[in-house]
């Protein structure tokens, strides 16, 4: 069966494109959607627009609804190392899941914008009722351009050996070396030119983007579409047929209704002309269909790119094949007409109308309380208003011809005159405010009740919870964070699944070889074309597991257990791993995305020395107490004769002293005898 004509082709692409429901074709959609953006950015006009002389003020319910959710729940789409986790198939699959999971959350977070992907990608849905992301494989050539001066033979040799170079210009010129000797050198400039490939991950503005009507959410879709506007030098990047996008229409810069409300600047309002011809602007529609192209009564689905007004035309990409008889490939340009294995896209929404594919957006909940909240405020304000400048009632007889210019003058201190004292009557005005405050008390509260935006969530409100106990408040802040985990949940199972699964799916058909990632403070190596097909994934946002907080102190509770049962005698309930986890937890809670500079892994870290043979350690025991003995044996004897030597200088001391003294009474004896006899020799 031949294939199908481009003309029947572009026939049944352009009413599967009027039947979609799309910001052109679904006019519900479109004005649910911009009457939402409208409210978010304080503009209320179209529904309820102001009085001349009257308050203009209004409430901002829809932006605090949004903008309330999005810190809770870019904290856990984005607070953590893994945003899902792929599950192994076996037991033998455990380390190649792991690996897969971190090059995937790292193609995600580090080589695309992961984190404002994640935030257009949740706005988009808390606003526009469902958020879309698109996943696809880039393919680019990217040239650097560097001129050498002077170079040798051998340096000029070796630099346009290189592969992938291009000589621009060159010129050789005749110089002498250190020698004198003549020499060639050359002047060079080339160009290097590197193919490059990578999964891009782009959100999609809901206003580009259209599905078919019987599409479901989290089902394959039958048919998809997405509309942008490129430039033509874009395009031709792109490997598009030069000739081909040259010839095609600019766009119509009339933007939809959804694309103008966006505008905060006026980013819409152009002239429509430019002289840049490369940036001038074209329609291009990536059509996804399920189609029997080939004829052989088996539909497909197939992408199919258009460009130009009405049906347009399948515009014609770069495709390389080997040229004749050994030549080099040559570039031929082929209808880009592909068949692919799944759409690129992922939907979520935050409220999930069942089997269907577009949900409710927060401020679709929350529009009629912003009017009435509105309304209220402006009661209120106008009553404010009248209470500083009353109506006053003048009795003609004391009026003058100069009574109203004075009224209408209304500064303070100003005078108004009269004929007659008493002829000014102030016409009193009811107070409002004891009957408006209860109303948007009210209102606010209902508000709350439908969104989970509540003040206790968004901080703890002094008056609310005065004078109540620490479980009373944490109940409070546990129900107002309900329905956003739900939210939360509905996101992960919905947008966040389909959308990390198609990047393993893209990475994993697309990559052509291994690539060298430092994942996990570690430099590992990747081959993706190993890699088997995945459908099962675990979400591991952080839903239902409170705060940082209540998250430290469960896992130091946890941590303290596992130190108390590894000390006990022959248990098996913990090991090295499990408190290395523990701790990886901890410091996860604590704000740290690695483990690895504050502790080791059990599993890496150098082994230690084998325990010693007991009768080894015996023996030793037992030589380092008879050497303790022998020490203090030795020491005692030591102290012994210190003893005796000094008792024995202590005795000759005492002997030496005992002969002085008795030498020295001798003496005196003797000189006392002779002075005796002296004196009894003069005496006789």
């Amino acid at each position: 069966m031949p294939k199908m004509e481009e003309s029947v082709l572009l026939g049944i692409l352009a009413a599967e494109k009027a039947d979609a429901l799309s910001a052109d074709q679904a006019a519900k959609l479109t004005e649910d959607r911009e009457r939402a953006m409208s409210y978010y950015n304080g503009d209320v006009s179209e529904d309820m627009p102001s009085q001349p002389d009257r308050s203009k003020a209004v409430s901002s319910d829809v932006a605090d609804t949004v903008d309330g959710l999005m810190p809770s729940l870019m904290e856990i789409f984005c607070g953590g190392d893994e945003v899902v986790k792929f599950s192994p198939v076996g037991p033998e699959d455990e380390e190649a899941a792991q690996q897969e999971t971190d090059y995937i959350n790292h193609v995600m977070m580090q080589e695309n914008d992961g984190f404002l992907v994640i935030y257009s990608f949740a706005k988009d849905a808390l606003l526009s009722k469902n958020g879309i992301v698109k996943v696809h494989w880039e393919e680019t050539e990217e040239e650097e351009e560097n001129t050498f001066l002077g170079q040798t033979d051998d340096v000029y040799a070796l630099l346009v050996s290189a592969p992938g170079v291009e000589i621009t210009e060159h010129t050789e010129r005749q110089e002498e070396d250190e020698l004198g000797q003549p020499m060639t050198v050359h002047d060079v400039t080339i160009v290097t030119k590197e193919k490059c490939g990578r999964c891009r991950i782009d959100p999609v503005p809901p206003e580009e983007f259209g599905v078919s009507r019987g599409a479901k959410l989290g089902q394959p879709l039958d048919y998809s579409f997405h509309q942008v506007k490129r430039t033509e030098a874009t395009l031709i990047g792109q490997g598009f047929d030069p000739e081909q996008i040259r010839n095609l229409p600019d766009a119509v810069l009339s933007g939809n209704e959804e694309d103008t409300t966006r505008d905060t600047v006026d980013e819409s309002t152009t002239s429509g002309s430019t002289i840049n011809k490369a940036n001038r602007l074209i329609t291009v529609v990536e059509h996804y269909a399920m189609l029997d192209y080939k004829g052989d009564g088996k539909a497909r689905l197939y992408r199919v790119t258009t460009a130009g007004p009405d049906k347009g035309q399948v515009l014609r990409r770069a495709v390389e094949k080997e040229g004749a008889d050994g030549e080099e490939e040559r570039t031929v340009y082929e209808p880009d007409i592909v068949p692919v294995e799944f759409d690129p896209f992922a939907a979520m929404t935050p409220n999930i109308v069942t089997h269907r594919f577009f949900g409710k957006s927060i401020a679709d909940l929350v529009v009629d309380i912003m009017r009435i909240n509105t309304s209220l405020l402006r009661a209120m304000l106008d009553n404010v208003y009248l209470a500083n400048n009353q109506r006053t009632e003048i009795a003609e007889s004391h009026a003058t011809k100069d009574t109203i210019d004075d009224l209408l003058n209304n500064r303070p201190g100003g005078i108004v005159r009269t004929k007659a004292p008493g002829g000014l009557n102030p016409i009193p005005n009811q107070n409002l405010g004891e009957f408006v405050f209860p109303a948007l008390e009210y209102m606010d509260r209902k508000r709350e009740w439908r969104s989970g935006v509540v003040r206790q969530g968004q901080g703890i409100d002094a008056d609310a919870l005065q004078n109540q106990s620490a479980t009373a408040v944490s109940k409070v802040y546990s129900a107002a964070q309900a329905k956003m985990k739900l939210i939360a949940r509905i996101m992960a199972e919905t947008g966040f699944r389909q959308l990390f699964w198609k990047i393993h799916a893209t990475v994993r058909k697309n990559e052509t070889a291994a690539r060298t990632k430092r994942l996990r403070n570690k430099w590992v190596t990747v081959d993706p074309r190993e890699w088997r097909k995945r459908n099962d994934l675990t979400i591991t946002v952080g839903l239902g597991s409170g705060g940082k907080s209540e998250q430290a102190v469960f896992w130091m509770n946890v941590l303290g257990i596992q130190k108390e049962a590894i000390l006990m005698p022959g248990q098996t309930l913990v090991t090295p791993k499990n408190i290395y986890a523990t701790l990886g937890k901890l410091m996860e809670a604590g704000g740290e995305r690695s483990i690895e500079p504050y502790f080791t892994d059990p599993d890496t870290a150098p082994p230690s020395e084998p325990p010693p043979d007991p009768k080894m350690v015996e023996a030793q025991g037992k030589l380092k107490l008879k050497e303790a003995e022998l020490q203090a044996n030795q020491q005692g004897q030591q102290a012994k004769q210190q003893t005796d030597m000094a008792a024995m200088s202590a005795k000759l001391q005492m002997e030496r002293e005992r002969m002085i003294a008795e030498g020295q009474l001798k003496r005196e004896q003797m000189v006392a005898e002779f002075q005796l006899k002296q004196a009894q020799m003069e005496a006789e």
